[in-house]
């Protein structure tokens, strides 16, 4: 787990509301923008509002690989739950909440401080490779110098160039791979748990390319349900674009999030779209309705994790107990 950092850092994070409001004030109409969202069609809203839980299913499959890889004895249903109720406690002010939650239900069954530990953090640093393995299509995809549909030509030599890269070099790839997360992960576990430098060095030994493309596919995926949700709420505003497009959208939004300076990805997922969409031919008023509505619905994704909550709340103080002892 992540050690709990200053203040400044969550102040960082009203960075992404400030961009939002100078938005709404000095680039777009702010009337039209809100009859755009006026005229939304709800059926096509409400069926994005069905992949909350799918959503929620791949990202705990990628964490319970994770705990399987590791011994971690936890199932699947009990990640389940805890991770949907990580989610709905980031949504409140309260800085590095959703894995000190995590690591305290987990720690409440009874299960290694270490290994529930290193679990956390690998996900969370899968979290952001495969944002940004997932952003490499937007930057084939943007160019506007490229001919119409030759990115897709440039995107598959692309792949064929990185296949034969790693057949001729795999091997010393993934040593210096390895090596890197390695020594991130070790930073961030340096002080958490007795014993972890050897489980975290044992989970090293073990760690192959095989669990590495799958973690990464997983991960992958995860950013194409993202952009499905993006693409219906385009459609529910009535926003002519292609899926294609909406992928290289998300994945650039993917990217800019990983920097913690906003609130579930207000204010930087609208200025990437004020970026991209317009080049689809949307308004700018179109770009920032979508981008709200995308912040709506990650709001109430996140909010729908009361059920569990409600099912089985965890003290305060025992999140504070073990903010503490992690600080």
């Amino acid at each position: 787990m992540q050690k709990i950092g200053p203040k400044w850092k969550g102040l960082l994070k009203l960075l992404g509301p400030i961009f939002f409001v100078i938005i709404l004030i000095r680039v777009v109409d702010l009337k039209t923008t809100l009859a755009l969202l006026g005229e939304i069609n709800l059926k096509i809203a409400l069926i994005s509002i069905l992949l909350f839980p799918v959503l929620n299913t791949v990202l705990t499959f990628r964490w319970w690989v994770i705990c399987r890889r590791l011994e971690l004895a936890a199932s699947y249903k009990a990640l389940f739950q805890v991770n949907y109720i990580s989610w709905f406690l980031s949504a409140l002010p309260v800085f590095g909440i959703s894995p000190l939650s995590k690591f305290a239900y987990l720690k409440e069954e009874g299960k290694p401080t270490g290994l529930i530990a290193i679990s956390i953090t690998l996900d969370k640093l899968f979290n952001i490779i495969g944002p940004i393995c997932f952003g490499l299509f937007a930057f084939i995809y943007f160019p506007r110098s490229l001919l119409k549909y030759m990115h897709l030509w440039i995107f598959y030599a692309s792949v064929i160039i990185f296949v034969l890269a790693v057949a001729v070099f795999g091997k010393k790839i993934w040593n210096t791979l390895k090596k890197l997360l390695g020594r991130l992960t070790s930073k961030r576990l340096h002080q958490i748990g007795r014993n972890i430098e050897a489980q975290l060095a044992e989970f090293w030994s073990n760690f192959d390319f095989k669990f590495f493309s799958l973690i990464l596919v997983i991960s992958i995926f995860i950013g194409l349900l993202r952009s499905l949700v993006l693409f219906l709420l385009a459609i529910s505003l009535n926003i002519s674009v292609g899926f294609g497009f909406i992928i290289a959208c998300r994945a650039l939004i993917g990217i800019v999030n990983i920097i913690p300076i906003s609130i579930s990805g207000l204010g930087t997922r609208d200025t990437i779209l004020l970026l991209t969409l317009p080049l689809s031919g949307a308004s700018n008023e179109a770009a920032i309705a979508l981008g709200f509505l995308a912040f709506l619905w990650t709001i109430c994704y996140k909010f729908s994790g009361v059920i569990f909550w409600l099912k089985r709340p965890l003290p305060s103080s025992s999140i504070r107990a073990i903010k503490e002892k992690l600080s």
